[in-house]
């Protein structure tokens, strides 16, 4: 639809284009008749023209030739007006394409949005399928043993059974920093196109500490992502609402798979710089919050955290 309206628009704007130039073709050949019946030193040309005449037949003929010239001058105006309306209504309708061109174009954005399925890893989120397998076994393996160690029943949720640590509410992951990229949809600074962010960017010196924003128990370690570099997922149990974090670009891990943490656990180490990770143009944590402790349901972190605006540095975890 887009690009059926983009396309329209050209074609639009061409016509608008080729009316205006017929219409200057027009105006000079209007002129050019009226500067041959404008009035000449104070006489009408046209009637010196049909008084001139030697013979009532000839003043018939001489009157028939100026009626027929002042119907072309009136069809000639008449042609140039109805082009100016012609062009009037283009524009008009250029206006209403451009319009619904750009309410496609928003229409576009609030869907890609909305899309939180698994595509949304496109973005930094995205990972080599061989380190995501690594992490998925691990994480597997950790489930396997606890379930048997803790005794749990078939009945029960494995995810109730490993029995995630409660906490009112998330703090900053770092004790300080600038936000450099928001939430939301955004020009991708290593693959060049739009795409949805689904987290806020800190930017902060390699080797900085990383904590848990909340207490809870680490589900997942991505190692060496190539977009994403090291990655680190903890589920938290919110006031009863189930929730993970992510934490992106990590220089070091210092947490493994089932350890339980709190909000002033030190997690890894600030990163972005490696040569590995092909979707960081610099040193920063790229932090996100998703909702439920499976699947791919990110929300806008600024929803649980007061951070700055875009731009702004912060010095505290509060």
């Amino acid at each position: 639809e887009i690009v059926k309206n983009e396309n329209e628009i050209k074609e639009s704007q061409e016509n608008i284009i080729l009316l205006n130039e017929e219409i200057v073709v027009k105006q000079k050949e209007i002129d050019s008749l009226l500067s041959f019946l404008q009035v000449s030193n104070g006489e009408n040309v046209y009637l010196e023209y049909v008084f001139e005449a030697t013979s009532f037949t000839d003043f018939i003929y001489r009157s028939a030739v100026v009626e027929q010239l002042t119907k072309y001058n009136d069809e000639l105006i008449d042609e140039m007006y109805n082009m100016i309306e012609e062009n009037k209504q283009l524009q008009i309708k250029l206006k209403e394409k451009i319009k619904k061109s750009e309410a496609a174009i928003d229409k576009l954005e609030v869907s890609l949005k909305s899309q939180n399925l698994d595509m949304n890893d496109i973005d930094e989120e995205q990972r080599d399928v061989n380190a995501d397998i690594k992490a998925r076994k691990v994480e597997i393996a950790y489930y396997e043993k606890t379930y048997t160690q803790n005794g749990c029943s078939e009945d029960i949720d494995i995810y109730e059974c490993v029995g995630v640590p409660y906490a009112n509410e998330f703090t900053r992951p770092l004790d300080k920093g600038t936000i450099t990229s928001e939430f939301g949809m955004r020009f991708h600074p290593t693959k060049h196109y739009y795409t949805m962010h689904n987290g806020i960017d800190i930017g902060i010196p390699t080797g900085n500490k990383v904590y848990s924003s909340a207490a809870g128990i680490v589900n997942k370690i991505v190692v060496r992502s190539s977009c994403g570099g090291n990655m680190v997922y903890i589920q938290h149990n919110i006031d009863g609402t189930k929730y993970r974090t992510v934490y992106m670009h990590l220089h070091t891990v210092k947490v493994k798979v089932g350890d339980v943490v709190s909000f002033s656990t030190v997690i890894g180490t600030s990163g972005g710089g490696e040569s590995y990770d092909g979707c960081s143009t610099g040193p920063h944590l790229h932090f996100g919050i998703l909702k439920g402790w499976t699947g791919y349901s990110y929300y806008n972190p600024r929803t649980y955290i007061n951070f700055p605006k875009l731009g702004s540095r912060f010095t505290t975890r509060f």
